[in-house]
């Protein structure tokens, strides 16, 4: 025993321990260990930190990602001239990169159920529902962001297609997130990225194959690609609420702790 630990054993031998009830003492430890766990049970953290908290855990490969398939399109489009009035190649582009940008986000969705973890997450501290919400929203923002950054520095190019561009970038991005909330909402197992892979692929072959047929990129098409933009994104408006709904949980309410939604 050094110095130190000496000397503090000796203050503290000069003071006496009062006397105690052992049964109380029990009694008091019983109830503070109660009251904590009530505590831990009730205790709610606001949406905001709650978003905040499950950023953290998305790789980081996926903004990666994201970054590089932007920067990549942005590199294509320099060199795309603009004053063809068919937009063939700026249907190309965004046929071949929305879609990938659609996929980028689904292996993190995917991943409980890719290494097996869904039944542990789904008892721990947050239900499964409220962990995969989280996850879709911040993954769907970014989604959303990319697209914005890439509609925004085509139309400062040709402004006057607006429309065209947002049905071209829109249409396959909707219909690769479809295909893949079709999957994560029914296929809930370790093959599931390997199908969601093949529909972005299905997705980026059929429509950079339309790029070169040219009554399709047309501007007499606009009407079918509208008709095509409002029925994928009704479905895929679909999918997300039933994806979100599909997300049982296991345990009881009570049993964890609780997020504001709001």
């Amino acid at each position: 025993m050094n110095r130190n630990d000496q000397e503090i054993r000796n203050y503290l031998q000069q003071d006496s321990v009062p006397s105690y009830d052992p049964e109380k003492m029990q009694q008091t430890v019983r109830l503070a260990r109660q009251a904590y766990c009530n505590r831990i049970l009730s205790k709610r953290i606001g949406f905001g930190e709650f978003i905040r908290m499950q950023m953290h855990f998305i790789g980081h490969w996926v903004w990666f990602t994201q970054a590089a398939l932007v920067f990549g399109f942005l590199i294509l489009l320099t060199k795309c001239d603009f004053e063809q009035p068919d937009l063939q190649h700026v249907l190309l582009l965004f046929s071949a990169v929305s879609p990938m940008i659609a996929l980028v986000g689904f292996p993190e969705l995917l991943k409980s159920y890719s290494h097996g973890m869904e039944e542990i997450e789904s008892c721990t501290r947050f239900s499964m529902r409220k962990l995969m919400g989280a996850r879709m929203l911040i993954l769907g923002l970014t989604d959303l962001f990319c697209l914005t950054v890439i509609l925004a520095v085509s139309t400062a190019h040709s402004g006057e297609l607006l429309l065209r561009m947002i049905l071209y970038l829109f249409v396959p991005f909707n219909l690769t997130c479809c295909g893949c909330l079709t999957v994560l909402s029914h296929v809930k197992s370790r093959q599931s990225g390997y199908y969601c892979g093949a529909i972005c692929a299905l997705c980026v072959a059929v429509f950079v194959s339309l790029s070169f047929i040219k009554r399709y990129y047309e501007a007499a098409a606009t009407g079918t690609w509208v008709i095509m933009f409002i029925l994928t994104l009704v479905y895929l408006a679909v999918e997300v609420v039933q994806t979100f709904q599909s997300f049982n949980r296991f345990y009881a309410k009570e049993e964890a702790i609780s997020v504001t939604w709001q």
